[in-house]
């Protein structure tokens, strides 16, 4: 027990050390201030995101809940010259205000679709958790051309009743999904989404393996592939 608490803590200060030396790559990106907090996704993952895209020349990108992952890859986006396509998904429409405005004043709004899609009941739940974004919402607002980069940190999972929020995305995007596709769950340290990874990988042929020192996240390739990271 001891020896696994200790080997945590090296797990914790090595990750840390790494999100610094990621927070400079990350700065030539976006020059106003981002309120980077505890809930927001790692540095080191969204430079592992960022890499993926640019080196894998991602030509359709979905997010599931938006946040600095919206505001830094539609930077990368307009500074690089893609021609991706960049859809963010988020149930808080007030938030994906804020994040409207910060990409306004940034002159990257062009580079992202934001799509409201309010929290409703699905099929496709955890038992006992029946709430996803609106799937007709989804349908009606996404380009039908393949995900080549579906990266999942949300709905919110902060709560014992919402844990495994997350499940429902790989029962809605499987079947869009480009046959190369890279798929990446967020905070892949908390237990529900260990048992939500695992199932992807039985129903649907994933092969997400836990990747903590790039970022406490899952990370499903298929294909060959660049170490972006």
């Amino acid at each position: 027990m001891i020896h696994a608490f200790k080997k945590g803590i090296l797990r914790d200060i090595v990750l840390e050390v790494v999100d610094i030396r990621c927070l400079a790559h990350l700065r030539n990106l976006y020059s106003d201030y981002i309120p980077w907090s505890g809930a927001a996704i790692r540095p080191t993952a969204l430079v592992y995101l960022l890499n993926d895209i640019i080196m894998h020349q991602r030509t359709h990108v979905v997010e599931c809940g938006s946040g600095i992952s919206t505001l830094l890859i539609a930077s990368m986006i307009k500074s690089s010259g893609m021609k991706t396509r960049f859809c963010s998904v988020d149930h808080n429409a007030q938030w994906l205000d804020i994040l409207r405005t910060q990409l306004k004043a940034n002159d990257t709004l062009s580079c992202v679709e934001l799509i409201h899609a309010p929290l409703s009941p699905t099929q496709s739940g955890w038992s006992g958790e029946a709430n996803w974004y609106d799937e007709e919402t989804l349908k009606s607002c996404l380009s039908p051309e393949p995900i080549d980069l579906l990266f999942v940190d949300g709905p919110p999972a902060n709560e014992s009743h919402i844990s495994h929020s997350r499940y429902p995305a790989l029962p809605f995007f499987s079947n869009r999904l480009h046959e190369d596709a890279t798929v990446i769950l967020d905070d892949s340290c908390r237990r529900p989404e260990r048992e939500i990874a695992a199932r992807w990988n039985r129903e649907f042929g994933l092969n997400l393996e836990q990747n903590v020192l790039k970022g406490d996240i899952f990370i499903h390739t298929r294909g060959n592939r660049f170490n972006v990271l």
